[in-house]
């Protein structure tokens, strides 16, 4: 909101009588999620910046990127992306005096900056670098984020997270991909790049194809680089595969776990990767069971756990194996967990050389692992199928608790991608958490 004009009495304005004018409007690359300034103008009565906030949230048909009242399923961010940059005051009853301005200054949050100043590749110039060199870039808490993501930074088709002082360039095959800036190799900040061509659904890397990142310039990285994350230490690996062991876009996901997580906590982790899931629960005091069917990923939790100084004891295990036969066997075992996350691949083969897809399997993948929630415990259920619509897969999560007989599940909490996973439309993840009762 670049301006609101209030004018006039000491009662809340009427909300019939203001209006709102689109001032400027950028769509280029963005047709989706066009980046509006807009001016509010109160004739009479007072107003505040929030109320200017709640008038355009209810005017603009389109709706607002994070609005919970919009499309429940598809926040595509952790708040309403509005922000009241100025405020103009003026009186209708001493018309002499002069407005009077509040402004907001230059700065905008942090993640409504990566919309309105990213607008296309034409904000980068050559030579420069912009990544992510707010918010993120000055945590000292974390430094492993993505610094530019496609299209909605300018760049289609163009990805580059940083691993602490590497860089990870993924560059999708295709006419439309272009090659976008990089930072200097002596800006003090990056010691080497590598770099891996990439599908555009990156949910099918791995099936088929074994290509390996390449350094592509500076200093080649460890085996294992250690990185923070909220204070966490992650281990990561740059030059083994397109997996480096940890999906960044999770950032929220395991923040929650090492916030809400106890030592009462029991945890499951299926599909488990590398186990930064549990990494980040028991960072809080739980018990975790990591679940997976590449040993290769589950030895590489002991030393995570070993690196928060968390004892690798009876508390924590891995069980190397099928997700859907294991689930089936923990059943049979009447064993129970505070919290069951999955988070399958888009498709897979298992160990019995069964092909499943998360679009034609996940109601049954959900109906083998609900029964294993105790009540009130929470079953988490995530995808990164581009293909699969958030409406889509919920409805495939109920059907999955409604075969379980959990009918009356809640849906809980719908989590956003983090602010350095800006997109274009419907964001390629979906975070559904459920309330088991």
């Amino acid at each position: 909101i670049k301006s609101i004009k209030n004018a006039g009495g000491g009662e809340m304005a009427d909300d019939s009588t203001a209006t709102v004018d689109v001032q400027s409007r950028l769509r280029k690359g963005r047709d989706q999620d066009p980046v509006l300034t807009v001016g509010v103008t109160f004739p009479d009565g007072a107003s505040t910046c929030a109320h200017a906030v709640l008038l355009c949230q209810d005017r603009l048909g389109e709706g607002i990127r994070g609005d919970p009242m919009g499309d429940p399923l598809d926040r595509r961010a952790a708040r309403r992306l509005v922000h009241c940059q100025s405020m103009t005051v003026t009186s209708l009853v001493n018309l002499e005096e002069d407005p009077v301005v509040v402004d907001a200054g230059p700065s905008l949050p942090d993640d409504v900056a990566i919309y309105a100043s990213r607008r296309s590749s034409a904000m980068y110039v050559k030579g420069s670098y912009l990544g992510r060199q707010a918010g993120l870039g000055k945590n000292g808490l974390t430094n492993a984020y993505r610094e530019i993501n496609g299209a909605a930074d300018g760049y289609p088709g163009w990805i580059v997270d940083r691993y602490d002082k590497w860089l990870f360039v993924q560059q999708d095959e295709g006419s439309v991909s272009v090659r976008g800036p990089l930072p200097s190799l002596h800006d003090g900040y990056t010691a080497g790049v590598y770099y891996l061509p990439t599908k555009s659904d990156r949910s099918i890397m791995g099936t088929t194809d074994k290509v390996k990142p390449m350094l592509l310039e500076g200093q080649a990285a460890p085996e294992s680089i250690p990185v923070l994350e909220n204070g966490i230490q992650y281990l990561v690996n740059l030059g083994e595969s397109f997996s480096t062991g940890i999906f960044l876009d999770q950032r929220m996901q395991r923040a929650w776990l090492a916030e809400h997580c106890t030592s009462e906590t029991r945890l499951l982790n299926c599909f488990a990767h590398t186990g930064a899931f549990s990494v980040a629960a028991a960072t809080a005091g739980a018990s975790t069971v990591s679940l997976d069917l590449d040993k290769k990923w589950l030895d590489r939790i002991q030393p995570q756990m070993e690196a928060n100084g968390i004892e690798w004891d009876g508390r924590h295990d891995c069980i190397y194996g099928d997700c859907f036969d294991w689930l089936a066997r923990l059943a049979k075992r009447n064993e129970q967990f505070d919290i069951v996350i999955l988070d399958p691949p888009s498709t897979s083969v298992g160990k019995k050389k069964r092909r499943w897809s998360v679009k034609h399997d996940m109601a049954e993948l959900v109906a083998l692992a609900a029964p294993l929630v105790k009540s009130e415990g929470v079953l988490w259920t995530t995808t990164n199928s581009a293909s699969l619509k958030p409406e889509k897969f919920a409805k495939m999560c109920e059907k999955g608790l409604s075969d379980a007989g959990i009918p009356n599940a809640k849906l809980e909490r719908v989590s956003p991608m983090p602010s350095d996973y800006p997109s274009i439309g419907t964001q390629p993840v979906t975070n559904l958490a459920w309330r088991i009762p």
